[in-house]
């Protein structure tokens, strides 16, 4: 049975509602929440009709969509699910869904060797394995790297959307060191990936300078509608992380790293860069001295750190002086007593 988008959004809006069992949902409540969500995704400013939801919990119920959703009312008023665990967002895929699947996946792969689209060759793949376990009921063939544990993701489409339609932020944020959160009013900008942890890059409007919050620190987010969105006038998203490792960056000017790495572990830093800007300055049978030009920062420090004695940095100086200071702590730590 085709099912168009607007349908589509109210069987999601309504199933995310069944699914908070924190409050009781009458058929009003869903027509609200449903009315909501088509304005927020297609700008449809109208009050969805009591017949369309009651057609929608129906079709919802029965096979025709393949969701059989265990929709019950209570006490002849409220609507939820007999089954707490359940969403229509976790039922197996129909052999349509997964011709569908496949079509998609076959148009995505024409894109595939153009450099605008190299991003897209992960996405293709992730895809093709979904297709390929559901089709043969085996496990994946394809482990992407992912951490269950991790927080903060919540928060990932209200920042997008706000960085998009350019809207101010009330964020209620606590970093490591501090002992409580506060609250800062943010002009979101970009949101960047690092070793599969989100980050949000923006103006605090207190000081006026670029900041970088991780994800899974912000405890809170309010949108200012009536608080203007100010743009950084030195701001340019496709630079900023250049000259970097990771996410930290400072008012320092990039500066040539010099490093050398034994024959262990060169291999390893040739065939994965640690910077686009690294090359070879000189091959010898000990190992391969190569060079970076970044901005210093902690993520350099634990990226060279991490090669342990099959990496030594040779410039610049001060550089060199801090990991000296940091592997002597290190042996002293390894040579005391927890």
């Amino acid at each position: 049975m085709p099912v168009n988008r607007n349908a589509l959004i109210r069987y999601r809006t309504i199933d995310k509602c069944l699914q908070n069992r924190r409050r009781k949902w009458t058929i009003d409540d869903l027509i609200d929440a449903c009315s909501e969500a088509l304005y927020e995704y297609e700008g449809i400013d109208k009050l969805i009709s009591m017949r369309t939801i009651r057609l929608d919990l129906n079709a919802m119920r029965s096979e025709q969509l393949g969701y059989n959703a265990p929709i019950i009312v209570v006490d002849k008023k409220y609507y939820t699910y007999e089954d707490p665990e359940y969403s229509i967002t976790n039922i197996p895929l129909t052999t349509q869904d997964l011709g569908i699947l496949q079509e998609v996946s076959h148009l995505l792969r024409q894109f595939k060797g153009f450099n605008h689209f190299n991003e897209v060759s992960e996405m293709i793949n992730k895809l093709e394995d979904k297709i390929y376990s559901e089709q043969h009921q085996q496990s994946p063939v394809i482990d992407f790297e992912k951490n269950e544990l991790l927080t903060g993701l919540e928060w990932l489409d209200q920042l997008y959307k706000s960085i998009i339609e350019k809207s101010t932020l009330t964020i209620t944020y606590q970093s490591f060191k501090a002992r409580q959160a506060g609250e800062l009013v943010f002009y979101p900008y970009l949101l960047k990936e690092y070793r599969n942890r989100w980050f949000v890059l923006g103006m605090h409007k207190k000081d006026k300078q670029l900041m970088t919050l991780a994800l899974d620190r912000i405890q809170h987010i309010d949108a200012l509608p009536d608080e203007k969105f100010r743009e950084h006038r030195e701001f340019n998203g496709a630079d900023y992380f250049k000259d970097i490792i990771g996410v930290s960056r400072n008012n320092q000017e990039p500066v040539t790293v010099l490093f050398w790495a034994d024959h262990h572990q060169a291999p390893y830093i040739k065939t994965k860069p640690l910077h686009e800007s690294q090359q070879i300055v000189e091959t010898t049978k000990e190992g391969i001295l190569f060079s970076i030009k970044v901005i210093p920062n902690l993520e350099l420090e634990r990226e060279l750190l991490g090669f342990g004695e099959g990496l030594r940095v040779a410039a610049p100086n001060n550089l060199v002086r801090k990991l000296r200071k940091r592997t002597e702590k290190m042996y002293q730590t390894y040579n005391g007593n927890i």
